[in-house]
């Protein structure tokens, strides 16, 4: 997924960049970040490049692109065996160089890679050399897919609980790109049944308002799925936050431009079409919330701004996931330049962010931040949680890489 910087001229009213502690809002708790440590260093992701399975899938793993992963926020779930959950995890991400797809020479960027280890390893042990290896798989050209796209990759992942139908089985949302003036993007959905070690299409599922023009520019980020129940109705649904940055041309800003927009589609309906074979498509499942209302296409439709106290420290791209200790939604924002925390407790409604980590001068690059929980499920926060991050610590995109990890305390009593 291709970073774009974007240079606005926004009022700030966050926390000062770096600060370690920042005050509560009306409606937000005040968060700590208590810990950053490196978990990846650059050595040892250089060294990865060389263990990567299919060993083609890296073409030549001693010059760029070597192995750009992550190029996407991680997705992280537990690891299962024949006996249940092993107390391992697995991590989802792209690896963002360019690779030979559908058995030609032909270049796609990204991927989908699956590695095995734990909260401390990502990208498993020994260190530069993991049992087992990553493992990437190219999602195949398609209908969705054709050879104009010239990035997929993913990414955040959901497993389907226990009780539910389709127990066990992954849902991955996909970032997609076809060249534009730098690309424009698509989200899309695709499941896997063997823990992510090959993964069916099930179809783009959020574009934006614009038809593609390739004067222009639209990043759409690559955001996660997120299960809520509305108290309301008792509907549970997925729900899926993501920006509308977009361009009809090099100068001119869409007029849908958004910071942080949101869709959702019916639970029930996402995991029965995942749980049928064949050539099931999700599109037409997600709706955009605009005006007050669920009944825009994801394909296409409008979108409302549900943060309008954004700021040039906190108009980045989100990874949103349910806080079990907060009872609402918590955001984790990066704009490679800074790393927030926001919260709400619908969704919809999106106060000022807290910015937890910032540079002066603006190197490096931070990117992909997310969360993870530390409980049994991590897509569910408690009082302290994760934020997995890519780091460029020389401020220029993947020379070199390492992937870091803040430990974030929430300080509500």
């Amino acid at each position: 997924m291709r970073t774009v910087i974007f240079f606005l001229l926004l009022i700030s009213t966050a926390a000062t960049p770096g600060s370690c502690q920042i005050p509560a809002t009306s409606t937000q708790c005040p968060v700590q970040v208590i810990a950053n440590d490196k978990l990846v260093s650059a050595t040892q992701w250089y060294e990865v490049a060389h263990h990567v399975d299919p060993p083609s899938v890296v073409e030549n793993p001693a010059q760029w692109p070597y192995f750009a992963w992550s190029d996407t926020p991680l997705g992280v779930v537990r690891a299962l065996n024949q006996d249940g959950d092993s107390g391992d995890y697995l991590f989802f991400g792209s690896d963002g160089g360019n690779h030979p797809f559908d058995g030609s020479l032909t270049q796609r960027a990204g991927s989908i890679t699956v590695t095995r280890g734990t909260l401390d390893h990502p990208l498993g042990q020994p260190a530069g050399d993991p049992t087992p290896p990553p493992h990437e798989f190219l999602l195949p050209t398609s209908g969705n897919l054709p050879n104009t796209m010239d990035y997929v990759g993913g990414g955040p992942v959901y497993r389907v609980p226990a009780g539910e139908p389709g127990a066990g089985t992954l849902l991955i949302v996909y970032h997609s790109e076809q060249p534009a003036n730098p690309f424009w993007s698509w989200l899309g959905l695709a499941k896997s049944t063997d823990e992510g070690t090959t993964w069916q299409d099930l179809g783009l599922i959020l574009s934006g308002p614009q038809p593609y023009t390739a004067e222009g520019a639209l990043d759409i980020g690559d955001g996660n799925l997120v299960p809520y129940t509305d108290p309301v109705t008792s509907q549970k649904y997925f729900y899926i936050f993501f920006p509308e940055h977009c361009w009809i041309s090099s100068t001119a800003l869409c007029s849908d431009f958004a910071y942080l927009a949101v869709a959702r589609a019916r639970y029930e309906e996402v995991l029965t079409t995942a749980l049928v074979g064949g050539t099931t498509s999700a599109h037409g499942l997600f709706h955009k919330y605009f005006n007050g209302h669920w009944l825009q296409p994801g394909m296409g439709g409008k979108v409302s701004e549900v943060f309008p106290t954004v700021t040039g420290e906190t108009d980045g791209d989100p990874q949103v996931v349910w806080s079990a200790y907060r009872n609402r939604f918590v955001a984790i924002m990066d704009n490679s330049q800074n790393i927030a925390y926001g919260e709400s407790p619908d969704g919809l409604h999106w106060p000022a962010m807290q910015v937890i980590l910032g540079t002066t001068p603006e190197t490096p690059v931070y990117a992909y931040a997310n969360a993870v929980g530390m409980g049994d499920d991590p897509s569910v926060l408690g009082r302290t949680f994760y934020s997995f991050y890519t780091e460029w610590p020389t401020g220029v995109s993947w020379e070199p890489a390492t992937i870091r990890r803040l430990t974030i305390k929430t300080d509500c009593p």
